[in-house]
């Protein structure tokens, strides 16, 4: 008679910085943890913060606190948990992401059933009503920096990218078991300790925060291991668009190129020479662009004739855009999608009764 499979041990990370709301519903979506730590680690830096944290791990002995002391940035933060850690498993968990224990296990079981797999991600649903999808993480290497700068010297050049990304993205949505990818996003990762090892450790010191999850995804791949998407396991991230983050990403960037692509480094002249060949988007050319700036979801549906949303994105070269599930009717934004919106600009990808398809620019004022 077969042995049975030991019981899977995993232990998860959650980085905090003021936001402590968030973790209690993180907190609440897991209900308990009996495979292993929740690792709550508190960047705040603030007595008042901590201590409602301690609130929240209160009668959640599955729950452990770690004070940071300071605002270490979400890598470090993850590599102090990593560090305390002994299970074979790791989850990093965003605290403004929701998984289940049932989809938390998927995961695990399937890097149980694949012993090649380092890390993996689940399906990320971008709101709590699973109507819109995340896009995967985007491939962050010489080819993809450049094709972005290109693209923006040419409508033609972004309309293909942008369309040939979607169609990718929305046709993975059919796939059932789990597939390969490039690299995965820190927000809801499952990492396998030894992988993370082999690959030198977690979380480079060096980057605050963005690229970080990039740079272990390369690593990892170099080192001999594979990540993957498990379809069968879902999240939500409620994940928003916000302009202060462009310098941090800015700075990440280059370092993420100087550490991983040297030579591309050095020809490019710290990325520079890239982005020089970028040109700003003549929006006004590009897209049909709404009247005015839209406030409400029944704004932005009356000045577009109530067409269906099929993908929108902060980009304006229209990627990675955020798209309705394959298979799902595009329809308008409802107020409770729109209230996801950060203010901001805007590409949206529309349909009407008819199923024709056009671009707009939009303001969320």
């Amino acid at each position: 008679m077969k042995n049975p499979a030991p019981p899977l041990s995993v232990d998860i990370a959650i980085v905090n910085y003021f936001g402590a709301a968030d973790v209690a519903r993180c907190l609440e979506r897991l209900v308990a943890w009996p495979h292993g730590i929740v690792w709550l680690v508190d960047n705040s830096a603030d007595a008042g913060e901590l201590a409602e944290l301690a609130r929240l791990a209160e009668g959640r002995p599955w729950v452990r606190l770690v004070d940071a002391g300071a605002n270490l940035g979400f890598g470090r933060g993850c590599n102090l948990a990593f560090e305390k850690s002994e299970a074979p498993f790791l989850l990093l968990l965003n605290p403004d992401a929701q998984a289940s224990a049932a989809d938390l296990l998927a995961l695990a079981q399937a890097m149980r059933e694949q012993p090649h797999f380092g890390a993996v991600s689940p399906r990320i649903f971008w709101n709590p009503s699973r109507t819109f999808v995340l896009p995967a993480a985007f491939a962050q290497t010489p080819c993809s920096a450049l094709a972005q700068s290109l693209a923006s010297r040419s409508h033609a050049l972004a309309l293909w990218l942008a369309q040939r990304s979607l169609r990718a993205q929305r046709q993975q949505m059919v796939v059932r078991d789990p597939f390969e990818v490039g690299f995965l996003a820190g927000a809801v990762m499952m990492l396998r300790r030894e992988a993370v090892l082999a690959a030198g450790g977690l979380f480079d010191p060096d980057y605050f925060m963005f690229y970080e999850d990039s740079d272990l995804s390369l690593r990892l791949r170099r080192s001999g291991w594979r990540l993957a998407m498990v379809p069968r396991a879902s999240a939500v991230h409620e994940y928003r668009h916000k302009s202060f983050k462009a310098a941090l990403m800015t700075r990440s960037r280059e370092q993420y190129y100087r550490k991983r692509y040297p030579w591309f480094h050095r020809l490019s002249g710290a990325v520079t020479r890239v982005d020089a060949l970028a040109r700003p988007v003549p929006v006004e050319r590009w897209y049909d662009v709404l009247a005015r700036p839209c406030h409400t979801a029944e704004d932005f549906n009356a000045q577009t004739g109530q067409a269906g949303v099929v993908a929108f994105s902060p980009s304006m070269l229209m990627m990675p855009a955020i798209f309705r599930p394959q298979g799902e009717a595009a329809r308008p934004f409802s107020s409770d999608e729109w209230e996801l919106l950060e203010p901001a600009d805007y590409v949206a990808l529309l349909e009407d009764r008819s199923g024709t398809g056009r671009w707009v620019f939009f303001r969320r004022g």
